[in-house]
């Protein structure tokens, strides 16, 4: 299905994915999943639908809840191959697996659970494989490549590129992100300071105290919250 579906759209895909997307659909077709891989039919409707967004144009959805989100595959650009969510209130293309099999394995372990309640690669709380860590080095480079090249980005694919960069820096590079604590795009400042308190990451503290008192609205209380996070551990570096 997936191999005759993807040469319909261009889409090339490693036969690995491919093959790993083919085995957890007869996995789906045996058992009952929460996070159902969606018919051939389906998928072209979504992308469809989804064709007028601009942040989507690199992903192709294909599990979904039945609620109108999806699980998505990035086929192309800086994340390719990456697994997102595609919320129908909410736009955020962070990746959140490193792989399809990643998603896979962890969804077959868990068939009953939403998205929500599942185990996420990113962001990352434990430590990273050299290879890893140079993988999503190299990610974040070619975001902030795009991002720095094109004066004219959209507001919107701009504050989703760093999101993206955002999910996907490993905690011994945080300090890079500590900039966008204080960015004008008041989304990016809201997730800035989520993720410092996701990683406690001390170091960002004075920052956040800041912005819980004098930033925008969302980074008021995501300052805030970050900070509670940050006194319930030890510094880390």
């Amino acid at each position: 299905m997936f191999a005759d579906l993807y040469n319909r759209r261009g889409i090339t895909l490693p036969a690995t994915i491919v093959e790993e997307l083919e085995v957890h659909l007869q996995k789906q077709k045996d058992y009952k999943f929460f996070l159902r891989l969606m018919q051939r039919d389906e998928i072209v409707e979504s992308l469809d639908d989804m064709a007028g967004i601009e942040v989507y144009h690199n992903m192709i959805p294909l599990w979904t809840d039945d609620h109108s989100n999806y699980i998505g595959l990035h086929v192309e650009g800086a994340c390719q191959y990456r697994i997102s969510y595609i919320s129908h209130e909410e736009t955020d293309i962070a990746p959140a697996y490193r792989s399809a099999g990643s998603f896979i394995r962890e969804l077959e372990r868990n068939p009953h659970q939403d998205w929500d309640e599942l185990k996420k690669d990113y962001p990352s709380d434990i430590e990273l494989s050299r290879d890893q860590m140079n993988e999503d080095l190299s990610c974040i480079h070619e975001l902030n490549d795009v991002i720095e090249s094109d004066p004219r980005l959209n507001e919107d694919v701009r504050c989703q590129y760093i999101y993206c960069i955002m999910a996907l820096t490993p905690q011994s590079h945080l300090d890079s992100l500590m900039k966008y604590i204080d960015d004008e795009d008041m989304y990016v400042q809201e997730r800035a300071c989520q993720i410092m308190g996701f990683h406690r990451y001390t170091p960002a503290r004075e920052k956040l105290v800041e912005v819980s008192k004098k930033g925008m609205h969302n980074g008021e209380t995501s300052g805030q919250t970050s900070i509670s996070q940050n006194e319930r551990t030890t510094k880390r570096k």
